[in-house]
């Protein structure tokens, strides 16, 4: 991405941290292998542990190729290679496109509009993110930073209104049926963090210190999510078990003083960071098509992607929530090391070895 404007390296992280703080937000137990309350307290705990361990490649990319993508770094291994990963790539963010859509229009449709048909919110949701996706990674980046200002003041408010309500006997014993339990959810939420692939595109882009970025993004996330789990938990019981969204059961009975209808604040909330996820997605999409393409195109390939998100999700609506749901975790789990680690670090391996014996024929000639 030679020549390409740069983001801040915190916006970059706010982004990202905005798009996964998303997909807890969206936590759902239903559909779920059941596991007991407290469990999910170390589970974070270990998730993050898994997100650190699958960000290697990531670390290796940043160090060895500061100022390359991934793509790029298969390039100097073989075009052909490069244009490979870059169409895996481009379907992989397509699919991520695919869930964010069904699950915003799942909330929307069980939510914000129960009786009525949801497709004019989607078509208006998607005509929106592409016109922001147009508009650049910098202003992705600006909206994004002030999003999670937003996101974290919400949260606030729901907490403390929630706070009232907290009963720790609601919680069940740590470890009851051991530690396996806490290990599998901690997998489950760690193959969702599919912002590293995402990271793995834009890294060159970031200006800035990237180490230390990550480690308060991943920070932030564990405690933000450990105090979601136990307002939902502490706050709801078994109750939250049997909740498709118990984040915002949650908000809907908070309450502080003369301040009621906290779930119409995170029904915002939700839909902003939901529009920003999509839109960064179909950003990430023209960048790795332009390569191979005319740039001039770039806006062509933003409303290509976003035409063929609409066509799915309005014509095959509940496909990809469906599988959204049903996949289960050792085949999602699979795909994910396959295509967000094993994928970037042979690589990246690949590249290092063409590399040293570039640099070995130069010593010896």
């Amino acid at each position: 991405m030679k020549g390409s404007a740069k983001i801040g390296v915190w916006q970059l992280c706010c982004v990202l941290l905005l798009s996964r703080l998303l997909t807890t937000l969206t936590f759902s137990p239903v559909g779920a292998e059941r596991i007991n309350s407290s469990d999910y307290f170390p589970s974070v705990i270990f998730a993050a542990m898994m997100i650190l361990l699958f960000s290697v490649p990531l670390m290796l990319q940043k160090h060895y190729f500061p100022e390359k993508d991934i793509t790029d770094i298969a390039y100097t291994v073989s075009p052909l290679l490069s244009k490979a990963s870059s169409i895996s790539y481009v379907l992989c963010f397509l699919f991520f496109t695919l869930v964010a859509v069904a699950r915003l229009e799942m909330f929307v449709g069980t939510i914000v509009f129960p009786d009525s048909d949801s497709a004019l919110f989607i078509i208006l949701c998607i005509a929106a993110a592409c016109y922001a996706a147009t508009l650049g990674l910098e202003a992705i980046g600006r909206v994004g930073t002030i999003s999670l200002v937003l996101f974290t003041g919400a949260f606030v408010f729901i907490m403390i209104a929630m706070a009232d309500k907290v009963e720790t006997v609601n919680l069940s014993p740590m470890f009851y049926d051991g530690v396996a339990p806490s290990l599998t959810a901690a997998l489950d939420a760690a193959t969702r963090t599919v912002e590293l692939a995402f990271a793995a595109v834009l890294l060159p882009r970031a200006n800035g210190k990237v180490g230390r970025a990550f480690a308060v993004g991943l920070l932030a996330f564990t405690c933000f999510t450990e105090m979601i789990l136990f307002f939902v938990f502490a706050g709801l019981g078994d109750f939250a078990q049997t909740q498709m969204f118990p984040v915002h059961a949650v908000a809907v009975l908070s309450e502080f003083s003369v301040f009621r209808r906290f779930d119409v604040l995170l029904t915002g909330v939700w839909i902003l960071s939901a529009f920003i996820k999509i839109s960064l997605l179909l950003y990430l999409q023209s960048e790795l098509l332009q390569k191979y393409f005319s740039r001039k195109w770039n806006k062509l390939y933003i409303l290509l992607a976003g035409l063929v998100v609409l066509v799915i999700q309005v014509f095959f609506a509940g496909t990809v929530t469906d599988y959204y749901f049903t996949t289960g975790l050792a085949v999602r789990a699979g795909l994910y090391i396959v295509f967000v680690v094993v994928v970037p670090s042979v690589i990246i391996a690949a590249a290092l070895i063409k590399r040293k014996r570039g640099c070995a024929h130069a010593q010896n000639g």
